[in-house]
């Protein structure tokens, strides 16, 4: 008992050391999740009189910015350039689309949506639409990102969907 009373101090010092080490640990877990980037594409479609208009869009909900650092287009399991592919899925309706190509190093806000692929056509059932749509999911991407705390994240909509 004597021994323990004298070394009381060092051991309340060592105590309160290893509690605020095991706080700053898990304030900083804490901190990287308030920051990471989540993001996810999704399909919006929209017809109007005889009208339509598909857009694959890319959406960052995460809580934090997303760093793109690459980004690539597939078609068939084969990279591709944008204007190559979109033109070889959608024939003459590429003439009615846009699409953006996001840059390595681009920082993609929270809640910031991107339109990737957005297609304009004429129509006259909602069965066209789904026609353009299933010619629009054969494409796929893979956008490799980082949170601001260099945790890195793949979306690759070929495991995803």
């Amino acid at each position: 008992m004597d021994l323990l009373s004298k070394h009381s101090s060092e051991i309340i010092a060592l105590c309160a050391l290893l509690f605020t080490a095991w706080q700053a640990l898990t304030q900083r877990n804490h901190n990287k999740i308030t920051v990471k980037p989540h993001l996810f594409t999704f399909t919006a479609r929209d017809k109007h009189n005889e009208t339509a208009r598909l857009q694959v869009l890319l959406s960052n909900n995460g809580l934090g910015p997303a760093f793109i650092n690459k980004f690539q287009i597939f078609l068939n399991e084969q990279e591709c350039e944008a204007e190559a592919v979109i033109k070889a899925t959608l024939g003459a309706l590429a003439e009615n689309s846009s699409h953006t190509i996001l840059g390595n190093d681009y920082a993609m806000p929270h809640n910031e949506e991107k339109v990737l692929f957005s297609v304009t056509f004429p129509v006259k059932s909602w069965e066209e639409i789904e026609l353009i749509e299933e010619k629009l999911n054969k494409l796929d991407i893979l956008i490799q990102y980082s949170s601001a705390y260099g945790d890195k994240f793949i979306l690759d909509s070929r495991k995803n969907g």
